[in-house]
């Protein structure tokens, strides 16, 4: 096993990919002990690197859940081709992120294929006014809970109408409380009726959480539309 340089565009002629999220590179090594490959950390995820076509094979089996993609293309852009594979519309809401998410969705050609739009609801004011959150459930529990969450994600797919949604509210940071901790994210997909509400705690910085957040739904949300 040895450490690359992260991948940008096609692996080397003769070799095989896999690209991970959600699991570590100690936990990708004790998985696959006795498999020959290279690898490379970001915050994106694991990057794997095989020469062997065996190998591949069974790594992908096991690391199964935690693989999204055995192409050389980013998360967005998997997401991307399974949507327009589906014929699924896709919309967003944004509290912490702020845009990023649909953002990066939005960096793929051919994204209006499937992407119609979102809000960015930074302010409690806009989540009631765009999104239907109850004034009661943000006294109650906070912008940055499961109830805020789950009115956000029923809100975006009541109002916009698209096969699947993705909601995220957070503390980013710099701050948060021991209560509510600063990473403290929830994360809100839907497809078609199905509701999914995802709580983590990153602790990486602002801007990383940030992005974290938006890595963490789009491999969700791929998981939950590849059952």
């Amino acid at each position: 096993m040895s450490c690359e340089v992260c991948l940008e565009q096609r692996p080397p002629e003769g070799r095989y990919l896999l690209r991970t999220f959600n699991i570590s590179e100690e936990e990708i090594k004790n998985k696959l002990r006795g498999l020959s490959f290279s690898y490379c950390v970001s915050l994106a995820g694991v990057d794997l690197l095989f020469e062997r076509e065996e190998d591949w094979n069974k790594a992908k089996e096991i690391l199964e859940e935690f693989v999204y993609t055995d192409r050389a293309e980013n998360i967005e852009e998997t997401l991307g081709r399974v949507l327009r594979e589906k014929g699924y519309t896709l919309s967003t809401a944004e509290s912490c992120t702020a845009g990023l998410l649909s953002a990066r969705i939005v960096n793929v050609p051919g994204s209006s294929d499937y992407f119609v739009g979102g809000f960015v609801v930074y302010s409690n004011e806009l989540k009631e006014r765009y999104l239907c959150v109850n004034p009661d459930t943000l006294k109650r529990y906070g912008a940055v809970s499961w109830h805020t969450c789950l009115e956000m994600t029923l809100g975006l797919k009541s109002n916009l109408g698209t096969d699947c949604g993705v909601a995220i509210t957070g503390i980013a940071g710099p701050g948060g409380t021991p209560k509510k901790p600063e990473g403290l994210t929830y994360i809100g997909i839907f497809v078609k009726d199905k509701v999914t509400i995802i709580k983590r705690v990153f602790n990486a910085g602002r801007n990383k959480n940030r992005f974290l957040s938006t890595q963490t739904a789009m491999f969700y949300l791929l998981k939950l539309l590849k059952r």
